[in-house]
């Protein structure tokens, strides 16, 4: 399966621009039949905190025409609200025009403050897409192994990061990428916004990166662009077959949460 990550520079708050640019960087693609495209967190928004901007613009509605459209699947980041608070949401549209799953962001940043607005989600989804599976995670949950932990033992083939990373913290990016990859023996597929804003500067790097920690492709820092790989699950199962390092993984200690698994 062919997966695409596209990063681009958010205008903060301008919905309707942001989903023009997504538009036309997905009309670039040479799509084919059941790819599938992973974007930004809070794509057409840009990360915010304030809910009155980037809540109730129909994002979802809006991601699974497109999926429809180019017979895809996609990944696309979006803000959710209950009463005053809001949920840092990414959904994912399939080919037929519908919402498959929505998955809401575990961990907050709360370094940025995120935990004041937004409330946190409490469970993992796995989408089985019927060659491999898909685990979609949101930023700051890069910081926190063990919930990557449940995705693997619940057999993910691909872990999917949609992300508004800062520039200044872009080292740690790789690195946490590569050891997702690594010590999970599964494919990510990550994408960062590039540009700058009131909030932040952005940092890019998008990334793919295979089973064994090696990065398949990555964006630059600055530029909007998309990447692309293809992903084949049977080498990530080789692998795990061969070096059974999930074997001998210490359930007890990593916890619980619970696991949403939807047949696509």
């Amino acid at each position: 399966m062919e997966f695409h990550a596209l990063q681009f520079n958010a205008i903060l708050h301008d919905w309707k621009a942001n989903r023009a640019e997504v538009e036309r960087l997905i009309s670039e693609i040479n799509l084919t039949e059941g790819d599938f495209i992973v974007l930004q967190e809070m794509t057409d928004t840009g990360w915010s905190m304030k809910l009155d901007r980037i809540v109730g613009i129909r994002t979802v509605d809006w991601a699974c025409t497109l999926s429809k459209k180019y017979n895809c699947w996609i990944q696309v980041g979006w803000a959710d609200r209950e009463g005053e608070r809001g949920k840092n949401c990414v959904t994912i549209c399939g080919p037929t025009g519908d919402s498959v799953g929505t998955y809401t962001k575990v961990f907050t940043c709360n370094p940025m403050r995120e935990n004041e607005y937004f409330d946190a989600g409490n469970e993992l989804l796995i989408v089985d897409l019927g060659e491999l599976l898909v685990c979609p995670t949101i930023c700051y949950d890069l910081r926190f192994p063990e919930l990557w932990r449940i995705g693997a033992l619940a057999g993910v083939d691909v872990f999917t990061v949609s992300s508004s990373w800062p520039q200044r913290r872009i080292a740690h990016w790789e690195i946490l990428l590569r050891a997702r990859a690594i010590e999970n023996q599964a494919f990510v597929v990550a994408t960062n916004r590039v540009g700058k804003d009131a909030i932040s500067q952005w940092g890019g790097r998008s990334m793919i990166i295979n089973h064994m920690g090696d990065v398949v492709c990555q964006g630059s820092e600055l530029n909007t662009e998309t990447i692309s790989a293809n992903i084949d699950a049977k080498y990530a199962r080789q692998w795990q077959n061969e070096f059974k390092v999930l074997k001998d993984m210490r359930k007890e200690m990593i916890g619980s949460c619970k696991v949403t698994k939807i047949k696509a």
